[in-house]
């Protein structure tokens, strides 16, 4: 690689942006010439798995010659300057080669499946109708060499966009891989989930494929959404889980949540971490109006807001999917004239 500084050693995050890309583009051989193609796939332990149609050119040109190259990436995004010259992009991707197999075995199509859902989201164990098995063949990427590149402004943007907050007695700090245990963890607890939307994971993999597209946002160069986990100044233990999202247009509004670990609550953390998302809502976004939403039972976090200033403004009847029931939800916020 020419630029040594953009070239990316880490294999940790090699398998970052293969586990967590959803496009893969596979070049080929065709009589002579170059044959390009994208696929939605599937990575697992060194392999790339991609569904297709038993029959088709594809097919033909990967019979004859299984030696492809291919090409991942896991976020592109263009940095407007004020010159043509100032403008950049920002990219993580990643090239290697391999041998494609074309498994036919109903089993082996069945888990290349199961693998390719997985990486979109769905579950690691997806049920189908054998007619679909059958009806497909799966095309195994076996990787024999791999190079990662990112762009030289990769670690500047990042650490730019990065936002860390902080009160009295938290620390709030934007999540990433390494928090995936203590956030499924936290989801899984059913106190916490009693008003929550998500319902309490089937696997650690569902935590990971939503965690996927909040880091995902980390990357986003005009930022929409941030995820912050919690931890105790005194010790550094994790106590729980805070976000905003914001809706980047003339209404300058932004959204806040949070969840706490059940031993936590009633130590006046959670209002602690209310206000500071409300703060910084105004302070850093510039925002002019912070909402919530609340399931009209979750008496705690009623408090918690009215607590921080939040006024109640509506009623949204039946608009929250709860363990299969609809439940209405309360309506609040704050503009920024309520702090003068």
């Amino acid at each position: 690689m020419r630029k040594r500084n953009q070239e990316i050693t880490d294999k940790r995050i090699i398998e970052e942006v293969l586990s967590q890309s959803t496009i893969c583009r596979i070049a080929m051989i065709d009589n002579g010439e170059p044959y390009l193609l994208p696929f939605n796939y599937g990575y697992k332990d060194n392999y790339i798995y991609i569904h297709s149609a038993s029959r088709g050119k594809k097919i033909d040109v990967l019979r004859a010659h299984p030696r492809v190259c291919f090409e991942v990436e896991q976020k592109t995004g263009l940095i407007k300057g004020t010159n043509a010259c100032d403008w950049s992009t920002l990219y993580r991707s990643v090239i290697g080669y391999g041998e494609i197999d074309i498994l036919t075995d109903f089993d082996k199509k069945r888990e290349g499946l199961e693998i390719i859902m997985a990486q979109h989201g769905g579950s690691e164990h997806t049920e189908f109708q054998d007619k679909h098995v059958e009806a497909v063949v799966i095309l195994k990427l076996t990787i024999d060499t791999l190079t990662g590149k990112q762009s030289s402004n990769w670690e500047r943007v990042q650490e730019e966009t990065c936002l860390t907050l902080e009160t009295d007695r938290l620390h709030l700090q934007e999540i990433s891989w390494d928090d995936l245990d203590q956030l499924h963890q936290l989801h899984s607890i059913p106190e916490v989930d009693e008003f929550n939307t998500l319902g309490i994971p089937s696997s650690v993999e569902e935590t990971k494929n939503i965690m996927g597209r909040e880091i995902e946002a980390q990357m986003n160069v005009q930022r929409s959404s941030y995820t912050w986990k919690i931890e105790l100044k005194a010790g550094g233990q994790f106590i729980g889980l805070a976000g905003i999202t914001l809706s980047n247009d003339k209404f300058r509004l932004g959204e806040i949540y949070y969840k706490f670990d059940p031993q936590f609550w009633g130590k006046g953390y959670v209002t602690e971490v209310a206000n500071k998302l409300i703060s910084t809502g105004f302070e850093v976004f510039e925002l002019h109006k912070v909402e919530a939403g609340v399931a009209v039972g979750n008496k705690r976090s009623i408090k918690v807001l009215e607590k921080a200033g939040m006024k109640r403004e509506g009623l949204r009847r039946k608009i929250l999917p709860i363990r299969g029931d609809w439940v209405d939800n309360y309506h609040y916020a704050i503009v920024e004239n309520d702090l003068l």
